[in-house]
């Protein structure tokens, strides 16, 4: 069941329900379709639901750990190679693979999410408004 989201608290648990409510979400929509239909590009582009839920793990660990300066690991996918690598399931790429993938960037962020502020190191001057 999902969590509402408090309308009352804290901004930092307003946060945390809201974005644990999206990422249950997004594995939610997943449940009950076979591989087939996970990896049907749905787009001119070829992005597939899989894709998705890869391109969101990068985004997991963009937004929330390299923006705290925290050590993400490799990526599987390579954005230099090809552009749109994160929004589609290559063939090599198992369902299990991308769902753990996704698994381990969610609960990296949410390590950096639960973590001291004191501890985190400055935003990055390309995260600070103004700066793009």
């Amino acid at each position: 069941m999902m969590r509402r989201v408090p309308f009352t608290g804290g901004e930092k648990e307003s946060l945390h329900v809201a974005l644990d409510r999206h990422r249950d979400a997004v594995l939610w929509k997943l449940e009950g379709l076979d591989d087939e239909q996970l990896r049907r590009p749905m787009t001119p582009s070829g992005t597939n639901l899989l894709g998705l839920v890869k391109h969101l793990g990068g985004v997991e660990l963009g937004w929330f750990c390299e923006t705290f300066g925290r050590a993400t690991g490799p990526l599987p996918f390579d954005v230099e190679v090809d552009e749109t690598s994160d929004m589609r399931a290559l063939p090599n790429e198992s369902t299990r693979e991308i769902v753990d993938f996704y698994g381990r960037a969610r609960a990296t962020a949410e390590r950096v999410h639960q973590g001291d502020r004191g501890l985190l190191g400055p935003c990055p001057s390309h995260c600070r408004p103004g700066d793009r």
